[in-house]
Order: structure tokens, then sequence, then C-alpha cells
């Protein structure tokens, strides 16, 4: 029988306050974890959103609790114990990073509403898995083509579905950041959570608004083919964004997969 699907993943990544803002309230991560069918990488954006220190607060601890429960997750693979579906275990790191956020902002009046996104990307062996809320996004290039594979859990996107809005229309909307959906500002939450099989070459790019706001999908598809670079790559866009007036923080993630 053959082995098990050896995965090598090369990566770009980085954060900038911008222009406007004074503190980052954006995390990211980017973590291997070994497995014994191979490495399990783990890619996380999280854009947090509350007054002082809330927002930061959230997205760490969004990305700390979902961390810890994928490390839980691949102890038990390799103790050999009996493991729930990578699904099933991102699920339940999502509704625990939610409860965590709000009991926090609920014991902590300085901290109410506070709440923040998060997109999580764990790519292992010929499998992905997304988890995603909120509006950070997550595209795929494959064979020249970008695809948005996160869903933006936004009242713009939702007017868009229905038909109300154009795209144009919402990109320019007074409420195009208003979030009907994150983690933390519910007691409950249901998160996207999604499968797929990876191909050979796929780039993936997680990043929060500040970036996907200003840097449109054609200019992320057009330096990703021409710059093998993926850390310049990310250089690139953040710098872009600046240029462009930087007026949140900006976060992304590039990672390109080797079969």
């Amino acid at each position: 029988m053959p082995g098990p699907q050896k995965l090598n993943v090369n990566f770009g990544h980085g954060s900038s306050v911008g222009r406007v803002r004074e503190t980052n309230q954006d995390y990211h991560r980017v973590k291997p974890f070994m497995t014994p069918n191979g490495a399990l990488y783990f890619l996380a954006v999280a854009d947090g959103m509350g007054g002082a220190a809330a927002g930061e607060r959230a997205s760490k601890i969004a990305i700390e609790t979902v961390t810890n429960a994928i490390s839980r997750y691949v102890d038990f693979l390799n103790e050999g114990r009996p493991a729930v579906s990578l699904e099933k275990a991102l699920e339940k790191a999502f509704l625990a990073a939610n409860r965590e956020i709000y009991r926090e902002a609920a014991s902590n009046p300085s901290r109410d509403g506070m709440g923040t996104t998060l997109t999580v990307l764990l790519l292992s062996g010929r499998d992905l898995v997304l988890g995603h809320v909120g509006d950070s996004r997550c595209y795929r290039i494959r064979r020249g083509r970008i695809t948005q594979l996160s869903k933006d859990h936004s009242w713009v996107a939702e007017q868009v579905e229905k038909g109300n809005l154009t795209l144009d229309e919402a990109s320019a909307h007074q409420y195009r950041n208003l979030l009907v959906k994150a983690l933390g500002t519910r007691s409950k939450v249901e998160p996207q959570v999604q499968s797929d099989t990876l191909e050979d070459a796929d780039t993936f790019v997680l990043c929060s608004d500040g970036l996907h706001g200003l840097v449109t999908e054609n200019e992320l598809l057009d330096e990703l083919q021409r710059n093998a670079n993926l850390q310049s790559a990310i250089d690139f866009f953040i710098g872009l964004a600046e240029s462009r007036g930087g007026p949140d923080n900006i976060t992304a993630v590039v990672a390109q997969v080797q079969t």
C-alpha cells in the first residue's frame, strides 16, 4: 500500500498597523504540527474589534484557543488514540474560542462588545479544511484562477446575495464593515467549516479586510503568478494597501502547496 501523502508548504506572512490606527488589533499565525501522516499546517488570520485593547485581546484569544485545540488533536493522533475528523475538531475549536471571548467580555465591562473575525486553514496530506467567521478572507489560486473560499459574514454581502446591492455598490457602502457574524459577540455562533482536496501548486491567501478592501483579487493573482518569493509578495501587498491610505490594520498569510 502507498504511504501517507507528504506535503510541503512554502509561506509568506506579515502585518502592519496601517496609516491611521494607533494599535494593531489583527493577529495571525503560521504553524506546522507533526503527525504520523506527515505535517499538518495551521494558518490563521483574525481581525479584532472593540474599544481600548478589547479587539487585540479578542483576536489573540481566538487564535490561541484554536491553536491549542488543534495541538490536542495532533496529540491524540500521535498517541494512536481515536480522534474526530479534522473538520469536527476545527468546528469545536471555533465554538470554544467563541465561548472564551464571550465569557471574558461578559466578565469585564471594559471589554463589553469585543469580538473578532477568524479565518483558519488546515493543510494535511491531500486535504484542506477551512474554518471561518467574519469578513477576513481565504482565497485559493489554482490553474491561473483566483477563488474566494470563505464567505463574508457582513451586511453588504447578505444584500448582494439577495440582489439588493451590486458588488460595486457594496464595496463603497457605508455599512460595508458591518458584520452579521463574529466570534465572541454572541453566546453562540455557527462557523463556516468546509473541506476540499489539494492540488499541486495550489496557493492560498488569508487576509484581513485592511488588505482585501484595498488590493483587488486580480492584483493578488497577478503578483503571485509573477513573483515566486512569497514573502516579497506579502511585503508588496502590504505596501500597496498602505499606499492607498491604509485606514485599517493590514494582515496577510500566503501559502503555496507542493504535493
